[in-house]
Order: C-alpha cells, then sequence, then structure tokens
C-alpha cells in the first residue's frame, strides 16, 4: 500500500534473520517460517511430512558485515535461495 512498504521475495537469494544460532545452520538446508519473520531449520521428517512448508535453502552465512554497493547491514542474518 502507499502507507506500508513489505519486502517479498518470489525467486532469487535474500537476506533473512536465523532462528536458531546463525552458524548451525548448513549449507543447502531447508527452511520454513519462524516466529516473528524469521526462518527456521527443518527437521528431515519435517521435510517429508511438509515439503510445501519449504520456503528456500541455506546457501550462504555471511561472515561480513555489509553488502553490495548500498551497504545493507547484513546484522546477523543469512542468504537464503528462495524455491
Amino acid at each position: 500500500t502507499d502507507t506500508c512498504k513489505t519486502p517479498i521475495a518470489v525467486a532469487g537469494r535474500v537476506l533473512a534473520y536465523p532462528y536458531e544460532d546463525r552458524h548451525s545452520y548448513p549449507l543447502g538446508a531447508a527452511v520454513c517460517t519462524g516466529p516473528n519473520g524469521t526462518v527456521s531449520l527443518m527437521t528431515r521428517e519435517e521435510i517429508r511430512e511438509y515439503p510445501e512448508r519449504i520456503i528456500g535453502t541455506v546457501s550462504e552465512i555471511p561472515e561480513y558485515e555489509t553488502w553490495g554497493t548500498g551497504n545493507v547491514k547484513v546484522n546477523g542474518r543469512i542468504w537464503i535461495k528462495v524455491k
């Protein structure tokens, strides 16, 4: 709307706040939505039982503070490849 902007990704990669410790996310791990707009790791059982809940996979755990020409703050986020 004109008064509120919500960033939404349909494809590609996004920086997302992890629910669990960011270093517990292995590359390629499936993630689903977590509390308060975070992403959460899925167990193998959850992936089998609820494949429709997968929103993407972990593609990178950045160790840098800013990203891109606009100096976007990483702020503890991780890269997710959107499914």
